[in-house]
């Protein structure tokens, strides 16, 4: 398969050699970053066109996508400090897709076995920033730092 193959696309603009998706159709998912003269990166997917639940309201099918290639993002590209904990959650769940998935492929494989479990265990979230916590639990220093704001 080719990445760029079609008929079938989605894209912006009209194509009229393009055909709708359907049922069995295999195209890329190929969402990416571009920093114009400096760099870019692309997550590249495989993905099957199948059929999805029909609508209840008009009897309508329709279709979803099936990623066929799923492999570990890369940790060490991954900043966890830029993203949020919907975007976190989201990777740690493909990552739990993955391990699902190859696990039980790699049985006999002890040292693929751990590759894959350090390279799909859950991301934490980063922890706050520029929040300080003071703990004060003598009563004397607590008068102490009472009088000085006071006096400041």
């Amino acid at each position: 398969m080719g990445v760029h193959e079609g008929p079938q696309n989605i894209a912006f603009g009209y194509n009229e050699y393009e055909e709708a998706l359907a049922d069995g159709m295999f195209l890329s998912d190929e969402p990416g970053f571009y920093k114009a003269g400096d760099f870019g990166i692309r997550i590249e997917n495989d993905m099957e066109v199948v059929l999805a639940n029909k609508s209840t309201y008009d009897d309508r099918q329709y279709l979803r996508f099936n990623t066929i290639t799923l492999l570990p993002y890369e940790r060490s590209l991954i900043n966890v400090d830029l993203l949020t904990d919907t975007q976190i959650s989201a990777i740690n769940q493909y990552h739990e897709k993955v391990a699902n998935l190859l696990e039980p492929l790699l049985r006999d494989d002890e040292p693929a076995l751990r590759a894959l479990r350090s390279r799909t265990a859950s991301l934490d979230p980063a922890p706050p920033k520029n929040k300080t916590l003071i703990i004060i639990a003598s009563p004397v220093l607590m008068t102490f730092v009472f009088v000085f704001a006071m006096l400041f």
